[in-house]
């Protein structure tokens, strides 16, 4: 795992650029650090070595010298990879993912990229005609973004905070605002300024003379389904999962699992605990509050499988640690999930420098109760005004937990399209409560419509289309974000078998009767569990990986939330209706949960604290 940075073209870094670019993001890759610089091209990496510690220095060449690379993440088929290519009669020079990378690039070109099963963000110099291609893994696991000049000079990186130092000139991209408010996160293939842009997932940009061109090599084929019996099915997903886990258990460094006990991690640890010979480190963490603390389910599935498991129940000071997270997230990003996520590898790289985790599986496997309920709440459109207006009636506080029962409200309305419906189930703000909130000026349904957009598009099914809209925004723009900055931040590596290329063509050619079984989501997965653990320790309704965060805002954060969104500095800042954000704090401050509105405009307002001022 690795933090790279570089550019071509006339303006290319020098080393003055190029150190101080490393310097910014060195968290990725506190082991090691190297540079490449030559006529109008130089590229970087700070290293975080696990794998083939002592050959795997970067920048890496080839023996002519004429292909220089660097790169992030894992290749866990190199060494198969390797094999075909002494078949092919070509000889690696060490044991590197690098010399092996380089080796397929030369003699397959760029059809190489097929080939791998991992992780990665690649950047490959050609000096034969003096080209830069620029590689993210499918998924989009490994960030990778960039920025060109008006000379053609292009930049890359892994974080942005590394392009800011070569951007200067930036300008802020205004509709990030609305976009941020509402999805909690800005998708590919933009970032909070005009200027940086990211490489969307399965894809290349290519730089040859100044220009540049992006393509896709790969799409999840949501159109052909087998056709086999459940238990051939459900036999064939264990061994591919199983075969996932054994491929990301390389390592020469400490590595454990994070397990909150839920199906996901407990199928990744209970594989790991089958294929390792030494006992599984296993990490979780709870708050001391009931309703967010799985931690006594982790331990219950760890003593089961005979695992080491260290366990964490925190009390931290809320507002000490979303100003900590604000300064990782050199992005806006108001998932509130990204704080026990950051908490929970900050405790186990104690130990730990790779862990593995159970992210992807509602997305392959068709996890999120949103799937059923989306459909649902379409068909009965001509009713739910009604349904509306009763619950205004009778009051929302009648009902108990408010913050489910505001989900709820928030869908008891028409919308015209299964596209409209599922962005607004997605929103943490919905567009009418944007349009108050917001400066005039500043509001924007850009985002909207790319999401409605790109939902629409092809002949899928109303489920297919869900999870095909999750694999384009939500898992590459928020949960993969969030993970990888969040352990990155600790010079932490995560792996996802159940993101594994082949776990998840495999799962998205599963029919929906198999992932959907009455009202059970996730279905074959659960089988899967049940198989490995008893189904008393995972059977119960799913909690998600959560904060106390209304009453956060209300206690530990209640400070910080009002002088912050009220103060000179957010009013001349603009972005927000003044008046509007004084009374969704004083309603939340009041006991009417209104943390989906105040959470976002908090980070966002961090964030340029931060970042702009």
């Amino acid at each position: 795992m690795c933090g790279i940075t570089g550019g071509i073209g006339p303006s290319a870094p020098q080393q003055l650029l190029l150190d101080a670019q490393l310097k910014s993001i060195e968290h990725r890759g506190p082991d090691d650090s190297g540079t490449y610089i030559n006529n109008g091209i130089g590229i970087g990496m700070c290293r975080l070595a696990i794998v083939e510690i002592a050959a795997g220095k970067q920048p890496a060449t080839d023996a002519s010298e004429q292909i220089h690379i660097v790169w992030n993440g894992e290749i866990y088929n190199y060494r198969e990879l390797r094999a075909e290519l002494e078949m092919r009669g070509i000889h690696c020079r060490d044991s590197s993912e690098s010399e092996v990378v380089i080796n397929l690039y030369l003699e397959f070109g760029l059809d190489f990229i097929n080939k791998l099963n991992g992780m990665f963000a690649i950047a490959i110099h050609d000096a034969r005609d003096n080209s830069l291609h620029l590689i993210r893994d499918r998924m989009g696991k490994k960030p990778l973004w960039i920025s060109q000049l008006n000379d053609g000079t292009l930049f890359f990186a892994s974080e942005v905070r590394a392009l800011m130092l070569a951007r200067p000139d930036r300008t802020l991209r205004t509709d990030m605002i609305a976009e941020v408010m509402q999805y909690g996160y800005i998708n590919s293939p933009n970032s909070a300024f005009n200027e940086i842009h990211q490489v969307p997932p399965a894809s290349v940009t290519s730089w040859r003379d100044g220009k540049i061109a992006t393509s896709t090599y790969w799409t999840a084929d949501f159109e052909t389904k087998v056709t086999i019996p459940y238990e051939e099915a459900l036999e064939t997903t264990k061994e591919l999962i199983e075969a996932a886990v054994s491929r990301r258990l390389i390592s020469e460094r400490p590595l454990g699992s994070f397990l909150s006990g839920g199906y996901d991690s407990t199928v990744v640890t209970a594989y790991m605990a089958k294929l390792m010979k030494e006992k599984v480190q296993t990490y979780s963490i709870g708050f001391h509050s009931e309703a967010f603390n799985e931690a006594h389910h982790a331990k219950q599935v760890a003593n089961y499988l005979g695992t080491n498991h260290h366990e964490e129940i925190l009390s931290p000071d809320p507002a000490l640690v979303v100003e900590k997270i604000s300064q990782v997230l050199d992005q806006p990003f108001a998932d509130s999930s990204v704080v026990p996520t950051y908490l929970l590898a900050k405790f186990a790289s104690e130990n730990l420098i790779v862990a593995l985790g159970g992210d992807g599986g509602d997305e392959v496997f068709g996890g999120y109760d949103r799937y059923l309920a989306t459909p649902v709440m379409q068909k009965l459109n001509p009713f739910l005004g009604l349904a509306r207006k009763g619950l205004s009636f009778a009051g929302k506080q009648s009902f108990g937990n408010t913050r489910k029962i505001n989900r709820v409200s928030s869908q008891l309305s028409p919308k015209n399209s299964l596209a409209t419906r599922y962005s607004s189930i997605l929103s943490l703000t919905q567009p009418f409560e944007l349009i108050s909130l917001l400066n005039p000026n500043l509001y924007s349904d850009r985002a909207e419509v790319a999401f409605i957009n790109q939902f629409q598009t092809g002949g899928l099914t109303s489920f297919d289309r869900m999870i095909r809209s999750d694999f384009s925004a939500y898992l590459p723009g928020d949960l993969l974000v969030k993970v990888d900055i969040a352990t990155m931040a600790k010079s932490l590596e995560l792996r996802s078998p159940l993101l594994d290329v082949n776990v998840v063509e495999w799962g998205v050619s599963l029919p929906r009767k198999y992932k959907i079984k009455g009202l059970e989501t996730k279905h074959i997965l659960k089988d899967v569990a049940r198989s490995l653990v008893p189904e008393e320790l995972i059977d119960r309704p799913k909690m998600g990986f959560g904060i106390p965060r209304a009453e956060w805002l209300r206690t530990g954060m209640r400070e910080i939330v009002v002088d912050t969104l009220t103060d000179s500095t957010a009013t001349q800042r603009g972005w927000f209706n003044l008046s509007e954000v004084r009374k969704v704090i004083d309603t939340h401050m009041a006991g009417e949960d209104k943390d989906n509105l105040l959470w976002p405009m908090l980070m966002l307002e961090l964030w340029a604290r931060t970042w702009l001022d």
